[in-house]
């Protein structure tokens, strides 16, 4: 019986990018090597975490029926919030050599799809390859947190900021939702076809509730995209999904444009300062177009703004780029032809619509 091809996955990428022409090869002499020692550290460091949660589980346990036993019941609920609180710090940090491991592990992958369309990947997350216990994760905060070097998780005026210009100018245009907390993640950025553009994934919460009843809720999930233009917009153009926050567009500045496609117009709100200039931009196929790429990322609630020098898009969407889970083999060509495929989205957002051979001539 034929053993089956380990690059079977990259094989039905077919050849319709000149990027999937190498792919095979960066497969087999970088990442295959690379993951086959990662998937034995994902093992081992599975294991490790297991036993020691294991661990802190009977010891926690033994703390828990010792106070039952010595104050006869009374401290019930206090032994079992402590031990609760206990276990899940204890047997945490068992696990974050895990965390570390899938971060590197999208960093590899993803970064190697991006680099096959000369763009740059960063997960943005922080460092946490030196934390395995509580001793080295106490140093690790020490060092990083209280120093504010850690990006992933910071507050909202920490160093957590966007690395793109995409969240000042969404949240500037009232295409962004109220939040308390945000945080970014893995980051796409480059040229192509002449345009430096910059796509970042964003994830904005809000508590709310009253005091007795807080709740966490995620008020924005997907992904902000910024395309710098070699040529600035003549006004300022506004776009969003029908009904979406559609009286924030309404300003004294700016007037509702007509589209020539009535079915369109009934899915699209579009306001501007320059009636003639957006009306080049929307045509009917690039607004198609947008609903296409609503599609390929299997987003919706697209909303974005055309001004100056910039085109810049936010598009609720689930996560992007995860390369895969950290609880299958790791040794899978799947996960690099996935990362391919979602760079070759990227490229679709800006050949298919968003560069300025978009607009040469129209304007």
């Amino acid at each position: 019986m034929t053993a089956p091809d380990p690059t079977a996955a990259l094989l039905s990428l077919g050849s319709g990018r000149p990027e999937y022409v190498g792919a095979r090869d960066t497969w087999t002499r970088h990442l295959a090597p690379a993951l086959v020692d990662m998937e034995q550290a994902r093992r081992d460091t599975i294991q490790k975490a297991r036993k020691r949660t294991v661990r802190t589980g009977l010891m926690v346990l033994s703390f828990v029926v010792g106070s039952l036993l010595v104050f006869k019941g009374m401290v019930l609920p206090i032994a079992l919030f402590f031990g609760v609180i206990a276990f899940v710090g204890l047997a945490g940090v068992a696990w974050i050599p895990l965390l570390s491991l899938k971060s590197q592990t999208k960093q590899l992958v993803v970064g190697a799809a991006a680099e096959a369309f000369g763009f740059d990947y960063d997960t943005l997350h922080p460092d946490v390859s030196g934390v395995s216990d509580w001793r080295s994760a106490r140093g690790w905060m020490k060092q990083n947190i209280r120093k504010g070097k850690v990006r992933w998780g910071a507050g909202q005026d920490g160093p957590n900021t966007c690395p793109t210009p995409a969240f000042d100018v969404l949240k500037q245009a009232n295409c962004l939702p109220s939040y308390d907390r945000k945080v970014f993640e893995d980051l796409v950025s480059g040229v192509r076809a002449g345009a430096r553009f910059s796509l970042v994934e964003c994830r904005m919460t809000e508590e709310r509730g009253t005091e007795k009843d807080r709740r966490t809720v995620t008020t924005f999930q997907g992904l902000l995209v910024h395309i710098a233009y070699p040529e600035p917009f003549l006004g300022r153009t506004l776009i969003s999904r029908q009904g979406w926050w559609k009286s924030l567009f309404r300003r004294d500045d700016l007037e509702k444009v007509d589209l020539v496609s009535r079915e369109l117009e009934d899915q699209f709100d579009i306001f501007s300062n320059d009636q003639v200039e957006a009306r080049a931009l929307l045509s009917p196929d690039r607004m198609e177009r947008l609903i296409a790429l609503e599609r390929h990322f299997k987003g919706g609630k697209l909303r974005g703004v055309f001004e100056d020098d910039h085109l810049t898009l936010a598009l609720e969407t689930k996560n992007q780029f995860e390369a895969g889970s950290i609880w299958k083999p790791l040794v899978d060509s799947a996960r690099f032809a996935s990362a391919l495929e979602e760079m070759g989205l990227v490229c679709d957002l800006i050949d298919g619509f968003l560069t300025r051979e978009w607009v040469r001539g129209r304007l």
